[in-house]
């Protein structure tokens, strides 16, 4: 049985006319944000400019976009040009209070900092902070001696300043209906894409026309290669499940993405998708017949310490068709801010 939430999801990315009766609530919602960002653009409301360069990686449309992989991808690539990237994040279904700033460890519980927080930092090992108020996380990754901040998400978060804003669309799925939330997935309208520095389609590029709205974005693939056992990280390329039938789990934004993933590996695929963010129990597991078990990474952080039988996670590598951290450098050194 879905829940309420996935159903709407569903409706917007599939279409549905009863969406409209929720057309006065949009209207709301627009005039909301239109005032909200008024407000920030005007002075009324109080911005933080950082010492160093903010690269926000976020999206306008709900649902899963691929920001993660993407965020992990640049952090790598500043490393390598010498930066000391630091990671800010709202730290989402995390036990965080008002202006709490909280330092995401390796050995923190999810239940602390949040699953993609934890994820990031397991998978980078930089500094990574959270908190509701992302100012007061910058300025703690500033005193770590970060010389350039990526916010995973915070688009909409104009209490903070930018250099640099990247928005993440699923090629598929990209906008859904079109339409603000509620009657649509929207958090700003499409308009919004003009004001980005860049935009990033994270799916193979189709051979149909894309909208000319998208004209120029860098496209972003997902690369799969390997699974990792849980309770002894020993590695499997998924080669060696081909043919295999596997209970697949994903409490991701966009669970189905995941599944066709291991599809086009030659898996077979038991679905059990999970709300985004899902907190786990180790009831949640109890699949029957006994097969191996897969999930995503940032799910796996949450479900190590269950031990469960034949787990693994499979991590992804953004692979992008353009040098988008040159691209960016390059943008904030014409800026004068590196």
């Amino acid at each position: 049985m879905h829940s309420l939430d996935e159903k709407i999801t569903r409706a917007w990315y599939t279409g549905a006319n009863w969406l409209y009766l929720l057309w006065p609530l949009s209207v709301l919602f627009s005039c909301i944000i239109r005032l909200r960002k008024w407000c920030y653009h005007s002075g009324l409301c109080k911005t933080y400019r950082s010492s160093v360069p903010v690269i926000v990686v976020g999206n306008i449309a709900l649902g899963g976009t691929g920001k993660s992989p993407l965020v992990c991808h640049l952090v790598d690539a500043l490393k390598a040009q010498g930066y000391r990237p630091g990671i800010v994040s709202r730290g989402y279904g995390a036990s965080l209070d008002g202006a709490e700033v909280r330092e995401v460890l390796s050995d923190s519980l999810p239940g602390s900092v949040g699953d993609e927080p934890l994820m990031l930092k397991r998978r980078l090992g930089c500094p990574v902070f959270v908190s509701p108020n992302r100012v007061a996380a910058v300025k703690m990754l500033e005193q770590a001696g970060c010389n350039i901040i990526v916010s995973d998400d915070g688009l909409q978060h104009y209490a903070l300043a930018r250099d640099i804003e990247i928005c993440v669309f699923d090629r598929q799925r990209k906008w859904g209906n079109g339409h603000l939330m509620p009657m649509g997935p929207l958090r700003e309208p499409i308009s919004r894409i003009k004001d980005v520095s860049f935009v990033v389609l994270n799916g193979p590029q189709e051979t149909k026309q894309i909208e000319s709205v998208l004209s120029g974005a860098v496209t972003m693939t997902l690369a799969t290669q390997n699974a990792i056992r849980l309770d002894n990280d020993a590695v499997k390329s998924l080669n060696d499940f081909a043919s295999e039938r596997v209970h697949a789990v994903a409490a991701i934004g966009h669970p189905e993405r995941f599944f066709r993933t291991l599809e086009q590996a030659g898996i077979r695929v038991d679905r059990h998708p999970f709300a985004d963010h899902h907190a786990f129990k180790r009831e949640d597991f109890m699949f029957e017949p006994q097969q191996p078990i897969m999930m995503t990474e940032k799910d796996a952080v949450k479900c190590q310490t269950f031990a469960l039988n034949d787990a693994w996670y499979v991590p992804v590598q953004a692979n992008l068709n353009a040098d988008l951290t040159a691209m960016i450098i390059n943008k904030l050194t014409q800026q004068r801010r590196l």
